[in-house]
């Protein structure tokens, strides 16, 4: 049976690698190193988050870094400076892109359950692509999505750094129920395509000590209520949590304490790139399929600190 790689991957501030639409001289090493981590795991489609704007830029960055890959770019309306986009190649070819971008204006919601709706909107509109394996093969939904940062970037005392945390944790939960709303949505329709989220989700497993005064964390609510079980979505990298040798590198980006400087260095270690597969790409009947335990951290290596500070993340599926 054919099997395709399916990647995310957030390469940090490609925007600001182009001048006039080419790579810049010093940032020329750095993009021989993200086209190495791409060309490693080599997908058949590549969510990127971070990206470039300009597709002249992608343009450029596929005909002198990955010659003969046969990518091709897809992209909606842009994100701003941290766009979204995609890199496919055959067999899958893109039917449509960016069709539900309505279904993300601004909108309202009871993040606390308090009975006060709160105003939210995306930092990043999610992008959608439907895509086909093969001509008139089976159609594959691919959603890219870069959540909100929990991170402060700003000079702040304690109490302002509590306060600022707690309300991205609210922006994260608002997101989540919105996107969630979304995937029940499809869910529901006659035919529902297979469908997988993927992309930076700034959010890992469990619930952090702001989550907890939320009662809500980002990952969990995307992925679907115990109450409801026909429709969780399947992590890909979850199964790595089984084993205590692959637990222990299932992390996809690291950063220092914003507090507390260690002494020796160490580094927070955090699971934020996720990809998720809807309830059918379980069944063995689907004709979309996620092949079991095949979702995986791209390698830790000098190349790849060098390429981002995120490391990749991929999965296979399969088709009849």
């Amino acid at each position: 049976m054919p099997e395709f790689t399916i990647m995310s991957f957030n390469i940090e501030h490609m925007n600001l690698m182009f001048e006039d639409n080419v790579i810049k001289p010093n940032e020329q090493q750095r993009a021989r190193k993200i086209a190495r981590v791409i060309q490693d795991i080599n997908p058949h489609v590549l969510g990127i988050c971070e990206a470039a704007n300009s597709p002249d830029e992608h343009n450029h960055f596929l005909n002198n870094y990955l010659p003969g890959s046969g990518y091709q770019l897809a992209h909606g309306v842009s994100r701003g400076s941290q766009n979204l986009v995609f890199y496919y190649r055959q067999p899958f070819s893109v039917v449509s892109i960016d069709d539900a971008l309505s279904r993300y204006e601004p909108w309202e919601a009871d993040i606390e359950a308090d009975g006060l709706k709160e105003r939210l909107k995306w930092d990043r509109k999610p992008l959608e692509a439907v895509a086909e394996i093969g001509s008139g093969g089976p159609r594959l939904r691919i959603i890219l999505v870069h959540t909100k940062s929990k991170g402060i970037f700003s000079v702040v005392d304690l109490h302002d750094f509590q306060k600022i945390s707690l309300a991205n944790r609210k922006r994260l939960v608002g997101q989540a129920l919105k996107l969630r709303n979304r995937l029940d949505q499809l869910l529901e329709e006659p035919n529902p395509l297979p469908t997988i989220v993927m992309g930076d989700m700034n959010d890992g497993p469990g619930l952090d000590p702001f989550e907890k005064m939320i009662g809500r964390s980002f990952v969990e609510t995307v992925m679907g209520s115990v109450y409801n079980p026909g429709k969780i979505f399947h992590n890909a990298l979850w199964w790595m949590t089984k084993e205590s040798g692959l637990k222990k590198q299932l992390w996809t980006a690291d950063f220092p304490d914003p507090i507390v400087s260690h002494p020796l260095g160490y580094r927070h270690r955090v699971w934020i790139d996720h990809i998720l597969v809807s309830p059918d790409m379980l069944r063995p009947a689907n004709p979309v399929r996620y092949i079991m335990d095949s979702g995986k951290v791209g390698a830790k290596n000098r190349d790849s600190r060098q390429a981002s500070d995120h490391f990749a993340v991929y999965c296979n599926i399969e088709i009849d």
